[in-house]
């Protein structure tokens, strides 16, 4: 698929984890727009690599 390369970069998403636990200093919630989100979050694991507290 046409783009696909450029929404699976490990180590861009390494350096916007490390960004994401850096800045966050208490419990905060993800407004998700569509049940698709919901299922792309749990399927690549993304809500295991999120800090505590996030939800």
């Amino acid at each position: 698929m046409k783009y696909l390369d450029e929404f699976a970069d490990p180590d861009l998403a390494a350096r916007l984890l490390e960004r994401i636990h850096a800045v966050t200093t208490r419990p905060w919630a993800i407004m998700e727009v569509c049940g698709g989100q919901t299922h792309s979050i749990i399927r690549h694991g993304i809500d295991q690599l999120l800090p505590p507290g996030s939800r």
